[in-house]
Parts: structure tokens; sequence; C-alpha cells
């Protein structure tokens, strides 16, 4: 993993395809610090509060969940700092702690349709011991709008809409006109990669009138605005 500098306030973590992790977010002013993501497991987010650490930067006071998937959040338990997300995060991930993690369960929820082959994959690809796996919610929520003043630099964190999950928050900076955008544009992975255009529209539209320069989603480099604004009108003209 290495961890990358966008501005002078903005770094992120590459994301990286074994094993399905995604991209981890920091934002730091004068007075505190903002992690966005929790990582797929502590080995995850550990090495990346590890790299922080390294280039003498100050450990986040708080972490913001992007959506519920496990990708982002199944490093929540190994997190000494306070954590947000949706209420529908929540209730997912409160779901999820209730489940078996061994091969049959895990096989099982496959079979029945309530997990995905991908997910699977990459879950035991992380894991090499599944009984490792932790799934809690965040302690706050974030129901439309969470700002955190970090000293010199806002964090605007937005409930928006998506196509891929309804629970999908965005960490805007406005200052450094960056967004983080966890997967909010991508499609509905859980049923057929399906897409709602109607969700897509909405989230357009949005984005449209945020004021930010670069992109950054969780699982791909950094990007231009109109780059994210075209992949979705591509939708909307089909």
């Amino acid at each position: 993993m290495q961890l990358k500098k966008l501005t002078d306030h903005v770094y992120y973590s590459e994301h990286d395809t074994s094993g399905d992790r995604p991209v981890l977010g920091y934002i730091a002013g004068s007075n505190m610090a903002v992690m966005v993501d929790a990582g797929n497991s502590a080995a995850h987010s550990t090495t990346f509060l590890k790299l922080l650490q390294e280039n003498g930067l100050k450990k986040p006071n708080v972490c913001v969940i992007t959506h519920w998937h496990w990708d982002h959040t199944f490093g929540l338990h190994s997190l000494d700092m306070e954590t947000y997300a949706h209420p529908k995060t929540n209730e997912k991930l409160r779901e999820m702690g209730t489940w078996e993690w061994n091969d049959n369960a895990m096989r099982e929820r496959v079979r029945n349709g309530t997990e995905i082959t991908f997910a699977d994959e990459n879950i035991r690809i992380e894991y090499a011991d599944l009984t490792q796996i932790k799934v809690i919610p965040a302690v706050h929520s974030i129901t439309d709008e969470t700002v955190f003043d970090c000293g010199g630099i806002l964090c605007r964190c937005l409930h928006l809409p998506s196509a891929h999950s309804d629970d999908s928050i965005v960490v805007y900076v406005p200052k450094e006109k960056v967004l983080f955008i966890g997967d909010i544009y991508g499609d509905d992975f859980y049923h057929d990669h399906s897409r709602s255009v109607a969700k897509t529209k909405a989230l357009h539209d949005a984005l449209v009138e945020l004021d930010f320069s670069t992109v950054i989603p969780g699982h791909s480099q950094p990007i231009p605005k109109e780059n994210l604004l075209q992949f979705l009108r591509g939708f909307l003209s089909e």
C-alpha cells in the first residue's frame, strides 16, 4: 500500500485489487483529521494508519463510512476514533454482525443470494482465518449532512442518491475542491448489476451543483469532475 498526497491537506491510499482493498482517504486541518472509510479488515486499516504516522501526519479523530459494503467497513472494529455512517449503513452492519463467518455459512449466503460471489471470493483472500471477521456499526449517524471543521478545512459529509447503494455518503472538501465518493457511481452489485436511471440522474444533478474539480473514487485513481459527470450521463442517454 502507498500513501499518495493530493494536496497539502488531502491524502489517500491506492486501491488494491488483491482482496478488493478500496481507497482510504485522509483530510487534515490544524485541529483534527478525518479518515474516509475503514478498510476491509483490521490489517488494511492498521497499515493505513501506520503510513500516516510514518509520514508525520496526525492520527484521524473520526472515520466516515461511504456505504455498507464489506470492503469499506470490516475494519471498523479496529479503529480507536469516532465513527460515522448513514443509518442504513449501520442497519446493514448490525445485521451482518449476527452472521456466522465460516465456510459453510458463507457458501450458503452465496447460494441463497444474500451475498454475491465477488464479495465472497475477496473476503476469503483478505481473511486467511475467517474467524477474524468482526462486523460492527459506526457509533454516530449521518442522515443528510454532517460538517467537520478540521481547522482551516471543512469536511462536508453528504448523503447523495446512488444506484450502487442507498446509504451512500460522499466527503466533500470545498477549500481543496476534492470529493471522496466511495462507489457511489457504480451499479447495484446485489441486484444483477442493475442501475436505476432515476437515481443516476439525481446523483448527476447533485454533483453538478457541488464546486469540486477532483474526484477520488473507491477503486481507481483520482479523476476530474467532468469525467465522472460524463460517465453518469452515458446512462442517461440510453
